[in-house]
């Protein structure tokens, strides 16, 4: 099992390691090689794997804990959370790689084609090929992975999602696409003309997808079951706030306060602007017959 340490500091080993290093957002296919190339190098040369983490500043795929879960489940040792804070950026490249060694003697370094550390990114490749040497270190440089002949990364991902094309994400990611919060009470119209959604508590710093409806499959709490809902994400005509909310077909239960993943599958729509209530549930009704019948043709999602 993984352990996770919220420093960058010394722990006890009683191996020598093998670090990869990166902010992994999304942890996606080429991140996924990385660190896959980080814990079976380990386990060829009887050392431990270490992924440090790094915490983003601006927006993210997903929260450090998503993603800290999803590097745990492809079985590295420890990972090292480190907030990207001044006294880390602008540490000279030297300082950070032989704090490595001294803090998780570190025997070997795998990291991504273009990686760079320390500040300035003056740890590039050239320094990492001189300085290893120098250091007795061995050096991997994982080659990037492609999707439709561009490199998969966070950005290209974020790109996607902003245009709606989920697939691509999806296939970039190597999973479903979720967006996860905690159920809050919204202003109760859907409920009063039919359509009650549960609204979710987004933080500030989570990357928001293309605005519209989509069909979706959500999962409440910890549990195992999928259920087919209809999702909106779009800004409020009545407060002007953010919402993210979702119908869940056939669902009657109160589930205020736990946590929804929403799976975002396919996008059906633009948000439109509607000028009455009866407009509303006009456009509600098109939507869930669209969402029903895209189920119908999807059975495998279920």
């Amino acid at each position: 099992m993984s352990k996770v340490i919220n420093e960058f500091c010394h722990i006890d080993l009683k191996k020598e390691t093998v670090v990869t290093i990166g902010k992994f957002d999304g942890v996606h296919k080429g991140h996924q090689k990385l660190l896959k190339y980080t814990v079976n190098y380990a386990k060829k040369n009887n050392l431990i794997s270490i992924a440090i983490l790094i915490k983003k500043r601006n927006v993210s795929i997903y929260n450090i804990e998503e993603n800290t879960n999803f590097i745990k489940e492809l079985g590295i040792d420890y990972i090292i959370v480190i907030d990207f804070l001044p006294e880390f950026y602008t540490m000279e490249a030297k300082e950070f790689f032989n704090k490595l060694i001294e803090y998780y003697r570190m025997k070997h370094i795998a990291v991504g084609f273009d990686f760079a550390f320390g500040r300035n990114r003056e740890g590039n490749r050239e320094f990492l090929d001189k300085y290893s040497k120098e250091r007795g270190i061995g050096v991997s440089v994982i080659k990037f992975l492609n999707y439709k002949k561009n490199r998969i990364s966070s950005s290209s991902i974020r790109d996607c999602l902003s245009n709606g094309k989920i697939k691509d994400a999806n296939k970039m990611l190597g999973r479903k696409y979720t967006i996860s919060g905690i159920i809050v009470h919204g202003n109760a119209l859907g409920r009063k003309i039919g359509y009650p959604t549960a609204n979710l508590e987004i933080p500030n710093n989570i990357f928001i997808p293309k605005m519209g409806v989509y069909s979706s499959l959500v999962k409440i709490g910890n549990g195992d079951k999928l259920y087919k809902a209809l999702t909106f994400i779009g800004i409020s005509n009545i407060n002007k706030e953010l919402r993210v909310e979702s119908h869940i077909l056939d669902f009657s239960k109160m589930i205020y306060g736990k946590k929804l993943t929403v799976m975002l599958l396919k996008y059906v729509r633009d948000n439109i602007k509607v000028n009455s209530i009866e407009e509303v549930k006009l456009l509600l009704k098109k939507d869930e017959c669209k969402v029903r019948e895209f189920f119908r043709k999807e059975k495998k999602c279920l």
